[in-house]
């Protein structure tokens, strides 16, 4: 749906920051016959790499240690995990950003409460920003209480970025907060509200009805097709009515999303 494709590229650009070239690594089936010593000196090595990345981190240089951020990202262990989380408090917004970023790429669950922190504490729109979209990736109460407050913030930015991390996957506990925000006053967070009530399939089938209101009534087109989207990924039959009406409507891309919901449900009464 080309009107909110732009929208979602914001999520990936604050994300790029974290994408970096993997260096060629040993695997695991070569290490299996690789020479303990041979391994220990690999081990060596990374652990060097790891503490020269730690020590750029301080450098009064504020592209050294955005640069080491997003080294250290490609770099596992507890050292390396630990030289970025105690850098989500540089004085730059920009390594800030880095680090946040960094620290998503790793994808280790330890990394939420910082991130979490960070994100009702940082007075930086771009960092927080980038903290709500790197949120999405992980799982969790913890990240979703987080983003469940961003929500409310009184930042669009930050808002749309929670309402964006939480469709990234089914989480029961964002629904209540996700419903609220079908009534947010801007149309990219409510669009973004009803496409994660949809990602959540069944589940979110009590709020069918504001789902349907917002297929009838909304002003923007975007969220009249994400309402139809997600109408369809609950399955609800009460909503057929509504959706046999925007399959007619003069939107072509709501009238193509609501004949989709309409054969979802049918196929779901069919099973």
């Amino acid at each position: 749906m080309p009107p909110l494709r732009k929208h979602i590229g914001l999520a990936a650009a604050a994300l790029t920051l974290l994408v970096v070239t993997r260096i060629a690594a040993v695997g695991l089936t070569h290490l299996s016959f690789t020479h303990p010593r041979k391994c220990q000196q690999h081990s060596s090595s990374i652990d060097s790499e790891v503490a020269h990345w730690a020590t750029q981190l301080k450098s009064s240089s504020e592209e050294e240690r955005r640069d080491a951020a997003i080294q250290l990202a490609r770099l596992k262990g507890e050292t390396a995990f630990a030289a970025l989380g105690s850098a989500v408090n540089d004085t730059s917004p920009r390594v800030r950003a880095a680090v946040v970023a960094a620290l998503a790429e790793r994808g280790d669950e330890a990394a939420v409460p910082i991130l979490a922190t960070r994100l009702a504490k940082d007075k930086d729109t771009f960092v927080r920003r980038t903290i709500a979209y790197a949120l999405g990736r992980f799982h969790g109460s913890e990240r979703t209480t987080a983003l469940a407050t961003a929500l409310l913030d009184k930042e669009l930015e930050i808002r749309a970025a929670a309402a964006v991390s939480l469709g990234d996957h089914p989480d029961a506990g964002a629904l209540q907060p996700l419903a609220g925000a079908l009534s947010d006053n801007n149309a990219f967070v409510r669009a973004h509200a009803a496409r994660a009530l949809g990602v959540n399939g069944r589940s979110a089938v009590h709020t069918v009805t504001a789902l349907i209101a917002l297929l009838t009534k909304d002003e923007d087109p975007e969220v009249r097709r994400q309402a139809a989207n997600a109408l369809g990924q609950i399955g609800a039959r009460d909503a057929l009515p509504a959706l046999h009406r925007a399959k007619r409507d003069r939107d072509p891309y709501l009238a193509e999303t609501a004949a989709d919901a309409i054969r979802l449900i049918e196929r779901g009464r069919q099973d």
